[in-house]
């Protein structure tokens, strides 16, 4: 297997992260949950890392925690302060939670494919929150971003936590997330490692880790079709699953951080999410899917991927009304590979 440059040189300035989740119950320590998949003939292992489980419902709660630290030791943030930032939805979710708990203001900036259930979270949890309306360019991120930067310019006062540039967002993942994975699975590590991708944070960390600690492991990068977050242009997204895919290249991730990337259509990482619940009774939400179809695509590619580590960045609370009220079947034509591995994971059972 060809192994890139390890990463964390891409991954900005050194920072430092004080104890992971010190002062935040319940982020860290979600479960690790096995099923067994029969791919071309052979048993493999996928480890779902639940982050759901989190406190505020995802793994962006680690992220928060790391964003918010790090503006407390580097950025200026002082007691009683304000952060801003742009959200598709589960970010915002534990960014208002934390600045409740900590005593900050909170303005989260959101669009109209944001979740509405993640907008009332984010409003009962006391953030000011503020939609902004599609362009004809139709590039939500932009859009958002544009209004942060509005926001920064008209209160000095304001820090903007900046998901897709702190070097506190990769950092969580490569100090926190993927050593508590590697443990759970065991201490000759996982044969591949699965991430789907929106800013690019998780894969990175994810990444820099497992090249210094476990350089054996195959990384697999999952993004959406139409995404610009690895590279070249953004195209039409109809079913766009928020968290999944970017408007936006990545600032974090660089060449050599993956070792494979399967690129999966939004139209199939819905049903995905409703054959693994039809199959396991787990109800995930729409990039764990997109990442569980991810990892099927690279096990049929490589017979040597037995025990697998998927990170599932949320459960499927926030999606009943969409992914899961839907019968839409996938798009006829499309990838043989995605219709075999929706087909695999029809067969997944929980086990050991």
């Amino acid at each position: 297997m060809n192994r890139g440059p390890t990463g964390p040189a891409c991954l900005g300035a050194e920072f430092t992260l004080p104890t992971a989740g010190a002062g935040e119950p319940g982020i860290g320590g979600t479960p690790l949950v096995p099923l067994v998949v029969p791919v071309c003939g052979i048993d493999r292992r996928l480890w779902l890392k639940l982050e759901g489980a989190n406190a505020y419902g995802s793994i962006k709660a680690r992220t928060a925690h790391a964003l918010i630290e790090h503006l407390e030791h580097n950025g200026g943030l002082e007691p009683g302060g304000s952060i801003v930032e742009s959200t598709s939805g589960n970010l915002g979710v534990a960014l208002a939670g934390i600045c409740r708990a900590r005593g900050y203001r909170c303005t989260l900036v959101v669009d109209r494919d944001t979740p509405r259930r993640s907008i009332i979270l984010m409003a009962d949890a006391g953030a000011d929150v503020i939609l902004v309306e599609p362009t004809a360019a139709g590039n939500p991120v932009a859009e958002r971003l544009r209004m942060v930067r509005r926001i920064l310019a008209a209160d000095p006062r304001m820090r903007w936590t900046d998901q897709y540039g702190s070097p506190a967002n990769p950092g969580v993942h490569e100090r926190w997330t993927g050593p508590e994975l590697a443990r759970g699975i065991g201490a000759v590590g996982p044969d591949a490692v699965v991430a789907a991708i929106s800013t690019g944070g998780t894969l990175a960390g994810l990444s820099a880790y497992f090249r210094r600690a476990h350089p054996n492991t195959t990384i697999v990068g999952v993004d959406a079709v139409g995404s610009a977050a690895i590279g070249g242009a953004r195209g039409a997204r109809p079913a766009k699953i928020p968290g999944f895919g970017s408007g936006r290249r990545s600032s974090f991730l660089c060449p050599g951080d993956w070792d494979v990337c399967v690129r999966v259509d939004d139209e199939y990482a819905a049903p995905a999410c409703r054959v693994v619940r039809a199959a396991t009774g787990l109800t995930l939400g729409g990039s764990s899917g997109a990442a569980l179809l991810g990892a099927m695509v690279a096990a049929r590619g490589d017979p040597e991927l037995r025990e697998i580590g998927v990170i599932c960045p949320d459960l499927g609370a926030a999606y009943l009304n969409t992914i899961y009220a839907s019968r839409r079947p996938p798009p006829l034509e499309s990838e043989p590979a995605l219709r075999e591995g929706l087909a695999d994971l029809a067969a997944a059972r929980r086990r050991g």
